[in-house]
């Protein structure tokens, strides 16, 4: 089962720990980041932690998926629990939570080359519009998926501390 949390303090390091063993650079941050400066990803990290959410399987941390006022996603998922449904799991879990945010349509933008996200984005019921490399998605959320007084997520399971990671 897959269970988003929003990401805090103790998230940031455990996705930290989860990007340097089981992710690619380029998948994790913008470019030019590499794992030798953790600081950096720290920051970028914390700066949008109110639209962040922590990706978990079985109380592990497997990735990070985020969903901003504005509608706008986007997700990365450590490589051993890719190819096993955990993107599009946690792309609907923020479907069904963005109408809690204000959002009637969450929007992606990814390339031509990004097969896996291109698969997740088809079958979320994405819109897809390419221009050229580039590509953006639109998904239009249901009307009345989750009420607006809807409970937050499930509790935080105590912090997991990762040996090798995994995600999409």
């Amino acid at each position: 089962m897959i269970v988003l949390r929003k990401v805090d303090d103790a998230a940031v390091e455990r996705l930290l720990d989860l990007a340097v063993a089981d992710a690619d650079p380029a998948d994790v941050m913008p470019p030019g980041w590499t794992a030798d400066r953790p600081d950096e990803f720290r920051d970028f990290y914390r700066g949008f932690q109110d639209d962040a959410y922590e990706i978990v399987r079985d109380d592990r941390t497997v990735g990070m998926i985020r969903l901003t006022a504005e509608g706008e996603t986007g997700i990365w998922v450590a490589r051993r629990a890719r190819g096993d449904g955990v993107g599009l799991a946690a792309l609907r879990r923020v479907i069904e939570q963005a109408p809690r945010r204000g959002v009637t349509t969450i929007v992606a933008d990814t390339t031509t080359g990004n097969t896996a996200a291109l698969t997740v984005l088809r079958k979320a019921g994405a819109i897809l519009d390419v221009d050229g490399a580039r590509v953006l998605a639109r998904i239009t959320v249901p009307v009345g998926t989750v009420p607006a007084e809807s409970p937050p997520d499930s509790p935080e399971p105590p912090p997991t501390r990762l040996d090798g990671g995994v995600g999409t």
